[in-house]
């Protein structure tokens, strides 16, 4: 995949640089360090040193934590915009969880004495700062009471939404049906929404068979994107 710069992304509008006058735009691309990541690659381990903050600019990145016997067990996917890592204050601090490519991805690194700096110079976009990380931890909260409350067949199709959720807005412009490339496996999809492989496999048979889904070697098919995101958001289709 080619670098997109900032001028260029696509998804700028729904990060904390929003609002950002084109010089205030080049004063933050020189604070930045920018990587490509390949399917699989990992973009920081759980454990290791905290030294910024990531904006994902393309791609999805799977957010995930390992247990003493080395089993991972993913707690989010993150989708373009959103702003992955922590910032430590001091080089005490350390990543809560590793971050892993699931598709190719771009991201931007934002280095803590960078940050700081930029942030000082423009004091208007702390304040977007701290709200992209507000709606960071209430994402975080829902997602923790979906688990609880949402049945398994909608936070399947509320996941299915999340990752194709570009590619949904494009095809709805173009009027054809959406293909959300998968690059995982059934695991990897049960460890998102918290249930079995086996149940997984189940339920997007279930989505399937209400013609909500097909199911390619490329990926799921939306047929029917109206009902997909009835059952996302209310649990049932008759919503």
């Amino acid at each position: 995949m080619r670098r997109i710069s900032c001028q260029q992304c696509t998804v700028r509008a729904l990060t904390f640089i929003a609002d950002l006058s084109s010089e205030e735009l080049v004063d933050f691309q020189t604070c930045t360090v920018t990587g490509l990541y390949k399917p699989r690659q990992v973009v920081f381990h759980e454990g290791t040193p905290a030294t910024g903050l990531y904006v994902l600019c393309h791609g999805n990145v799977k957010l995930y934590q390992s247990d003493r016997f080395g089993r991972e067990f993913i707690i989010d996917v993150a989708t373009p915009g959103a702003i992955l890592g922590e910032l430590g204050l001091d080089d005490g601090e350390t990543f809560s969880a590793s971050a892993e490519a699931l598709t190719e991805a771009q991201l931007s690194f934002l280095p803590r004495e960078r940050l700081v700096k930029f942030l000082e110079r423009h004091p208007k976009t702390s304040v977007q700062l701290m709200a992209a990380l507000s709606r960071a931890l209430a994402a975080t909260r829902r997602k923790a009471g979906e688990l609880a409350l949402k049945r398994a067949d909608a936070r399947l199709a509320d996941l299915l939404l999340r990752l194709g959720d570009g590619t949904c807005r494009e095809a709805a412009t173009n009027g054809a049906l959406p293909l959300i490339r998968l690059g995982y496996s059934r695991r990897e999809l049960a460890d998102m929404i918290g249930v079995s492989t086996e149940t997984a496999i189940r339920l997007l048979a279930k989505l399937k068979r209400n013609r909500m889904i097909a199911i390619e070697d490329e990926g799921v098919v939306v047929l029917d994107l109206e009902r997909l995101t009835r059952l996302a958001h209310y649990g049932n289709l008759s919503a």
